[in-house]
């Protein structure tokens, strides 16, 4: 009697009754076999559906972008340039970028030779008129005599703690070097008279918050360029990277996996990513001197960066191509990877224009699209920068005590792009926000029982915080939502113990304005 074949959900639900995530590698030779057994099925299932036909990232890996070379020789004729982080995978790119573009002379900075505090003696790089330095951006008095002796036109500022899970486990040092390292390059910057700088952050900070500490950290960042734009002499420009492929770091372990023979471990099934070619990124950072403005922060990115990659299906395009007959199991998500898609994050009014690395109020703000078509340009949105001085005055003093617990500072790290981030949302108009509100809570599929608001608690109540006192009926018909609409989302938003005086606020609007709602119900229906 044949079987029917298993389909995929079934045997990812297997794979995960037999190593629960959380597990350790599993080590039994019994389950490893069926493990085996259940990865080859999986493999079939996806050949069948006609995937694993390539390699997953191959449209990301072969994607080019538009560089305005002629423009950026101009721009880099006779100038120094210095590049923080510069031994990096994107820094080591752009350093042989600007040597071919004609830059005068390239230094780096980079802490990657740093070892117990000494700094080497700078070394020569890929050219003549390249230096490597060892040095760390948290060492102010450092950095500043590389400034006085070099004194840098240009400034590329990469250097960062960039993997979210490393993050995570250092948390001192990630916002010691993310955040007021960046204070340290800002304030050199202005002191001797740099012409542009530009910053590469992460298309994680787009989001409206975040506790993920990588992600917070390069969100205060952003702030702290846009404030010195608008307040300081430079000219500061940013891009914000994705998944780069090149350097990323689920493919090395992967491939770390595969080429030892093991167990090859996935956070999740059905986790996608955006991926992107270090070619791109070199062209961002490049393009930037050119797209940038004086007295605003500007920010260009990829405007079409493809259909998010699942994780498992490069995963198991890898095994496929090694040869080997390897299983897979999900570990679950780590720490610093576990935040959902916020549905309100992006414009679905532009279902065509969706990119996950710029939110729908900065699209709302300032964006437009590059005269070279592949390009999002924008302007950060406005903000509180009494609120972010404070907060970060708060972060400093807590950083600077080495007796602070480093969930501590996590929180505080948290506090502050809450803060700051509703700073940011009152300013916003309580039509953008209510729609961010409906989007967000996807209110047919929650009634159906397919989708829960959990994962978006704190999204859903920093929009609504922001929206107390600003809402009326004005602001409804304007969204074009009903009565019966506005009370199911009341209704909804009720089971969020903390938001009973935003709910007790609007629910007073629901009845003081049954009537006029009435007619907006049905001039709607």
């Amino acid at each position: 009697m044949q079987t029917t074949p298993l389909t995929g959900s079934e045997i990812i639900r297997q794979i995960q009754q037999l190593v629960p995530p959380g597990s350790p590698e599993p080590q039994d030779p019994e389950i490893l076999a069926q493990l085996q057994e259940l990865t080859q099925a999986l493999i079939q299932d996806y050949e069948d559906s006609g995937r694993l036909q390539g390699d997953p990232f191959n449209e990301a890996w072969t994607r080019s972008l538009y560089l305005y070379e002629a423009e950026v020789r101009s721009q880099l004729q006779g100038k120094t340039v210095l590049v923080t982080g510069g031994e990096g995978c994107v820094g080591h790119q752009l350093i042989q970028k600007l040597v071919t573009l004609g830059a005068e002379r390239i230094i780096s900075v980079d802490n990657a030779r740093c070892v117990d505090g000494k700094t080497p003696a700078p070394l020569a790089g890929i050219a003549p008129n390249v230096t490597l330095h060892a040095i760390d951006v948290r060492d102010y008095d450092a950095l500043k005599q590389i400034f006085e002796i070099e004194r840098p036109d240009l400034v590329f500022h990469l250097a960062a703690i960039r993997i979210p899970g490393v993050a995570e486990k250092i948390i001192l040092t990630t916002v010691t070097t993310n955040i007021f390292g960046t204070q340290n390059i800002i304030q050199l910057c202005e002191e001797f008279n740099v012409e542009q700088c530009i910053f590469s952050s992460t298309g994680k900070a787009s989001r409206y918050w975040t506790g993920e500490v990588y992600a917070a950290s390069k969100k205060v960042c952003e702030w702290l360029f846009a404030h010195a734009a608008q307040t300081g002499k430079v000219r500061y420009g940013m891009v914000r990277f994705t998944h780069i492929l090149d350097n990323s770091s689920m493919i090395e372990q992967i491939t770390s996996k595969v080429e030892q023979g093991r167990p090859v471990n996935i956070h999740a099934p059905e986790r996608y990513v955006a991926g992107q070619n270090v070619g791109e990124a070199v062209h961002l950072l490049l393009n930037s001197l050119i797209l940038s403005r004086t007295e605003q922060l500007i920010f260009v990115l990829v405007r079409s960066l493809g259909w998010p990659t699942e994780s498992l299906e490069v995963a198991l395009h890898m095994i496929q191509q090694s040869g080997k007959n390897l299983p897979i199991y999900f570990q679950g998500i780590p720490v610093g990877y576990e935040e959902s898609f916020f549905l309100g994050q992006v414009d679905w009014s532009k279902q065509t224009e969706i990119n996950t690395l710029i939110n729908a109020l900065e699209t709302w703000y300032a964006s437009s699209i590059s005269s070279s078509g592949d390009m999002i340009v924008a302007a950060t949105i406005p903000f509180s920068s009494a609120v972010l001085t404070q907060q970060l005055a708060d972060l400093r003093t807590l950083a600077d005590d080495l007796q602070t617990p480093q969930p501590d500072i996590k929180q505080k790290l948290a506090e502050v792009v809450w803060e700051v981030s509703k700073s940011s949302m009152r300013l916003a108009t309580p039509q953008q926000l209510l729609h961010i509100l409906q989007w967000g809570m996807n209110l047919k599929q929650y009634q159906r029982g397919e989708f829960s608001l959990a994962p978006y608690k704190p999204f859903i109540e920093l929009v609504v915080q922001s929206l107390y006192d600003r809402l009326c009926v004005q602001v409804l018909k304007d969204c074009q939502v009903s009565m019966s609409k506005f009370a199911t989302m009341l209704s909804v938003l009720a089971t969020f113990p903390t938001l009973a005086q935003e709910v007790a606020y609007m629910q007073r609007i629901l009845e003081l304005n049954t009537k006029e709602l009435e007619l907006i119900s049905r001039k709607n229906a």
